[in-house]
């Protein structure tokens, strides 16, 4: 599962809603980046990735979910799988994922990449210091999600999460199927699902 996909309307910019107003030719010139934009990431995004990941998990676990290699392999695999929001060019918010063909995760799942499996783990979704508490998380995890349908052949999103992160999953769909048997530094998770739904949408609406 290493092709992009490509024809998905959850992935083209996503402009964000400003006041008119009158600007110069030269103005205009300046400014050709979009306000927001939501797209795959690449091997070329990593440092940033790994940049905003740091800084969220290790004041608070002291451990990140992906080493900066990991990232490297992820999106040198399987980067139709993860998910990058940008600001002015700038990376702000991000998820990144990985195919996995068995009922639950393991410890395997945390470093690997099954292709063309029905299941997409997700590792780990990330938000800038200076963008938190602005709901970009919940949004993001949202077009995640609509993206994720059309992605041929998947059927299911699976994470692993802490206690008081549950209720936001749930409240995003997620079902919780108990205690994961992952453990990283003595931490304990609970194992979430999303089912994939909606292909008749996806088909009707997008052109997927």
């Amino acid at each position: 599962m290493t092709k992009q996909v490509s024809g998905s309307p959850f992935l083209k910019p996503f402009f964000m809603k400003t006041p008119v107003r009158v600007v110069s030719p030269r103005q205009q010139r300046r400014h050709t980046l979009p306000a927001s934009e939501f797209r795959n990431l690449t091997v070329q995004d990593a440092i940033s990735v790994f940049e905003i990941e740091r800084e969220a998990f290790v004041s608070v676990s002291g451990e990140c979910p992906l080493t900066l290699d990991e990232v490297l392999n992820f999106l040198g695999q399987c980067p139709e799988l993860s998910l990058g929001w940008f600001e002015e060019g700038q990376l702000v918010a991000f998820i990144i994922g990985s195919g996995w063909d068995k009922e639950r995760l393991s410890q395997e799942a945390m470093t690997q990449h099954v292709s063309d499996s029905p299941s997409v783990h997700i590792h780990v979704l990330s938000v800038h210091r200076h963008c938190r508490q602005q709901g970009k998380g919940s949004i993001l995890l949202w077009r995640y999600l609509q993206y994720l349908r059309c992605v041929p052949g998947l059927r299911r999103a699976l994470l692993i999460c802490e206690d008081f992160l549950v209720p936001f999953y749930v409240k995003a769909g997620f079902k919780e199927k108990g205690a994961s048997e992952i453990s990283i530094s003595n931490m304990q998770f609970r194992e979430m699902e999303y089912t994939v739904g909606g292909q008749a949408y996806a088909r009707r609406n997008s052109g997927c």
